[in-house]
């Protein structure tokens, strides 16, 4: 009787660490297809890079130029979208007349960014450049102006992005 009840014990530990093998081998795959992801967008950068270096000056000219008209179109959409609301990355995109992903990734190609982060760097730019000109305008109405809906949303990312409060970095200059 105590031989069996070893014996059960001992099936059971053995079932126990294939499940647990089992675990660790989905896990690693897992982070294994993550490091893949990571490496296909360096390997896609470095690409693009190469394309770059490769390319003759004329043509490397006209792209800077095609890029920063691109960049100077995204900034006005997103800076007359930042009043009404409309300035997610579909809406911008959709202005552009091309599709979000073709969006995400040209202008991750021309500046290395998001859309996320590139958008919320002209919302702070522009929150930085009214707090410090419109002194007289509450926070809030920055805040607002610059796409947030709520005061505590704008002086959270206002502090992540610049290290300070709104007020005390008006308060600062």
């Amino acid at each position: 009787m105590i031989m069996m009840f070893y014996w059960v014990l001992i099936i059971l530990l053995f079932v126990l660490l294939l499940l647990g093998a089992g675990w660790l081998m989905h896990r690693k795959e897992q982070d294994h297809q993550e490091e893949v992801a990571a490496l296909r967008r360096e390997i896609f950068l470095l690409q693009d890079k190469i394309r770059i270096l490769t390319t003759p000056q004329e043509k490397r000219t006209k792209e800077i130029a095609d890029t920063d008209a691109f960049l100077a179109t995204v900034h006005s959409i997103i800076d007359e979208g930042l009043a009404d609301g409309d300035f997610s990355v579909e809406a911008v995109s959709a202005k552009m007349h091309m599709s979000a992903q073709t969006f995400r990734r040209r202008l991750l190609g021309a500046t290395g960014s998001s859309p996320k982060d590139y958008i919320l760097g002209i919302q702070m730019e522009k929150a930085a450049g009214l707090l410090l000109h419109e002194t007289g305008m509450p926070v809030q109405e920055v805040g607002r102006r610059c796409g947030f809906d709520d005061a505590s949303s704008f002086a959270h990312s206002f502090r992540r992005f610049y290290g300070s409060s709104p007020s005390s970095y008006r308060d600062g200059a």
